[in-house]
């Protein structure tokens, strides 16, 4: 397996660098927030966040390569706990390393091409990350994450290996806003003038 991988390697390093002198495109890259289509969300008490990372391209290309790249948090990532964290593209590599911060470093997107594939996803856009996150508590605040630190950017151009690398449109990260219980706050005052009533 391991002269295989090693094998493959090389193959994807002789390729990208013949396909060098191929006209580029442009990959972008984005979130997806509980399904909704958005990189925003609002939740409330009990809510769980489902993030997904996605790649979309255009431009020549066979199917998404890879990527190298970090998760980081932006604005209070660390007041809650990721619960799942899934790199969807992973046949020879982790998931990445999940720190105390919630942060997820060395993530390595990849897949092998069609022709040493039988699974290989020609989506575009493709989702290549997936995680959720549960907030500690619900109070009012803004949540903030993007990708980050990508070290290639690479697009398949044939079934057996041949990559070139993309123009990077980075994405805008995700945006999780957390409220308390919107119907607690609003009876809250009624309640209050029922209990001054009954005095």
């Amino acid at each position: 397996m391991c002269k295989f991988v090693s094998r493959i390697a090389s193959i994807a390093t002789l390729t990208t660098a013949a396909g060098a002198g191929l006209a580029q495109g442009t990959l972008t890259y984005f979130w997806d927030v509980n399904g909704t289509g958005s990189n925003t969300a609002t939740i409330g008490p009990g809510e769980t966040v489902s993030l997904r990372l996605l790649a979309a391209w255009d431009g020549p290309g066979s199917g998404f390569a890879g990527s190298i790249y970090d998760i980081l948090g932006i604005e209070n990532w660390d007041t809650g706990t990721v619960t799942r964290y899934d790199n969807l593209l992973d046949e020879l590599t982790g998931d990445g390393n999940l720190q105390p911060n919630n942060d997820i470093l060395g993530i390595e997107s990849f897949q092998l091409p069609p022709a040493f594939n039988p699974n290989f996803d020609r989506s575009n856009p493709i989702a290549i990350y997936e995680i959720d996150w549960t907030p500690d508590d619900y109070t009012a605040r803004t949540v903030r994450l993007t990708d980050a630190n990508h070290l290639n950017d690479t697009i398949y151009t044939d079934d057996f290996g041949t990559s070139i690398e993309f123009d990077r449109n980075p994405s805008e990260g995700a945006t999780i806003h957390i409220i308390p219980a919107p119907g607690v706050l609003a009876f809250a005052p009624i309640g209050l003038l029922a209990c001054r009533r009954r005095r």
